[in-house]
């Protein structure tokens, strides 16, 4: 909400997402300009005349430089000797054959042809009409302004309609239809030019993210300032990495706001207080771990062959007669934990499925126990007892030293038995396993008690005992065979 105080100066609450964007945003503004303002626990106050039009678009060039393409341009010029590589890269900037949208680099610089040699011109000219470029390129970015906002409200003061996409409505055909009693005089709106700041105040990639953490509007400025070194066409499960880093100054249920390029209305996610804090126990290991797609045999879960616009949207492959898929694990991961839902059934698939001949899916379905284990208890681990597990498999393994079928064996049997829910036969499959190898297994007492709330300890059994033979273990167990 915007209040209009003494002396020019606006104070703005946190009062719903849209104000709470604003002041992500106008925050970022003054600080990348070093411009005072008072931040208080309900509300920001600035000095409405430090808004102004020249240094919002110089602002609009540093934060979306990579957007810039007159940047990009620039920077190519910079370098001494060019290659003919380079100097074509450039032309065809100039031309606009790379990106069809920004027709205002064609218009202002496509007269030029670079030739390795006349590069002061085309940096003045680029210096003279910079502000023209910046405004055209971010208003009709589809990644920029025009993904939030209408294009025609651009730096306007308050207008009759709302200028957030998804908010705003032409006035003329529908303001009755959306009036009570189809009252022109009763249509409520809400429009500001602050919120043209919101841009600013979601992440820069694909699917863009506000994270409305508003309890104080100190912490919903620290929260939405981390900086997001991903690749923009990550979708979701950029939120994975975003609220974990965030997750120090969240302490409750939050609102998340996205924002798809290909969709015109905002969609709304709420991160239950329990998956903030398995956020919170992801450690970077297992971050790294679960970035990758895995390939496996049939659709399960999430993976299936859809269409968009015409194309395929799941990587797939034929192999002999099978088809093999790609899980994307990131998201599976993401949406789990963002809805509380256990990764049984992919673990256990990808123990009936593992097509690696290395431990590389052994090392990966470790980490998905790990998160499962923090899903199963909401945040909270149970690293002893996990170690306990691990520790008895690893004996086994030794004791069945030379003995790989009967290890493979009782592997494929205890897959086969958890697989089915016959959780009576897994405990009668490691108490045998125990019994003649002779090794002590103290987790079991655990599995006893309460299989359903401990299997992930028996997946972490399972999973080590299946741990595949490195390239170099193998040569070497051979060598000393001869």
């Amino acid at each position: 909400m915007e209040h209009n105080l003494e002396n020019g100066i606006i104070r703005i609450e946190p009062s719903d997402w849209r104000w709470s964007a604003s002041i992500v945003g106008l925050s970022k503004y003054f600080d990348f300009y070093n411009i005072k303002y008072t931040v208080e626990d309900e509300y920001i106050e600035f000095d409405k005349n430090e808004i102004i039009r020249e240094k919002y678009l110089k602002f609009v060039e540093g934060h979306f430089m990579d957007k810039m393409h007159h940047k990009v341009i620039e920077e190519l010029l910079e370098i001494e000797n060019p290659t003919d590589e380079q100097i074509k890269l450039v032309n065809e900037k100039l031309k606009n054959k790379q990106n069809s949208s920004n027709t205002i680099i064609k218009k202002n610089l496509g007269h030029f042809d670079y030739d390795g040699s006349n590069k002061r011109e085309i940096l003045e000219l680029i210096s003279e009409k910079r502000l023209e470029i910046i405004e055209n390129t971010y208003i009709n970015g589809k990644a920029l302004y025009a993904n939030f906002c209408n294009k025609g409200n651009f730096l306007e003061e308050k207008g009759s309609i709302c200028r957030i996409i998804g908010y705003y409505v032409d006035k003329g055909r529908k303001i009755k239809a959306l009036s009570f009693g189809r009252d022109e005089n009763n249509f409520v709106y809400n429009d500001s030019i602050y919120f043209d700041f919101i841009p600013f105040g979601f992440s820069k990639t694909r699917e863009a993210f506000f994270i409305n953490n508003n309890f104080t509007v100190d912490q919903l400025i620290k929260t939405n300032k981390v900086d997001l070194l991903v690749d923009e066409n990550l979708n979701i499960s950029n939120l994975l990495y975003r609220v974990k880093d965030s997750a120090n100054y969240i302490d409750y249920d939050v609102e998340v706001i996205k924002k798809d390029r290909e969709k015109d209305y905002y969609e709304t996610v709420y991160i239950r207080k329990t998956s903030i804090d398995i956020l919170k126990n992801i450690d970077e290991k297992t971050q790294e771990a679960i970035k990758f797609d895995i390939k496996v045999k049939n659709i399960i879960g999430e993976v299936r062959q859809e269409k968009k616009d015409n194309k395929i949207v799941n990587k797939r492959e034929k192999i002999g007669n099978n088809w093999y898929y790609w899980l994307k694990i990131e998201k599976i991961i993401t949406n789990s934990i963002l809805n509380n839902l256990k990764i049984d059934y992919l673990i256990e698939k990808l123990f009936i499925e593992n097509l690696d001949e290395t431990n590389l899916l052994n090392y990966k379905i470790s980490h998905l126990i790990k998160i499962n284990q923090l899903i199963y208890e909401g945040g909270k681990d149970m690293t002893l007892k996990q170690k306990k597990a691990y520790d008895a498999a690893v004996a086994v393994k030794k004791a069945l030293s030379g003995k790989s079928n009967k290890i493979r064996s009782y592997e494929q049997r205890l897959i086969s038995s958890i697989s089915l829910r016959e959780y009576e036969k897994v405990q009668e499959i490691l108490l045998h396993l125990s019994a003649y190898t002779q090794v002590e297994m103290g987790f079991l007492i655990d599995i006893f008690k309460d299989f359903e709330g401990n299997k992930n300890l028996v997946y972490t059994f399972i999973n080590t005992l299946g741990e595949k033979k490195t390239n170099s273990e193998t040569k070497t167990e051979g060598e000393d065979k001869k």
